[in-house]
């Protein structure tokens, strides 16, 4: 079974408040909208201006804020938010449907 991780981010800078601009390993770049998240619990810390241009990459390809890497996301749904795409669209299934 040929199973391929999902692209990587390998870029990101902080922009207006609450927005990202991100790029992945396979090109595909754009600014996403965080603004949603930003009054949900631990993301409340994104209203501190300075804590929110901390953001960077880990080496694994996760965005992460402040030094001790604090808060972070998985930057899968920023690249379907970006490209459209659906989770299926980057994991398909192995194997098909099963008839009940």
């Amino acid at each position: 079974m040929d199973v391929s991780l999902p692209p990587q981010a390998v870029e990101v800078e902080a922009r207006q408040p609450f927005k990202l601009w991100i790029k992945f390993d396979d090109g595909v770049s754009g600014i996403v909208d965080l603004a949603e998240w930003s009054t949900r619990g631990v993301f409340t810390a994104w209203s501190d201006v300075a804590f929110f241009k901390t953001a960077h990459v880990r080496p694994y390809g996760a965005v992460a804020w402040g030094k001790d890497d604090a808060l972070e996301l998985d930057p899968t749904a920023m690249y379907l938010d970006l490209t459209g795409k659906s989770f299926e669209d980057l994991h398909p299934k192995p194997w098909p449907e099963l008839a009940s």
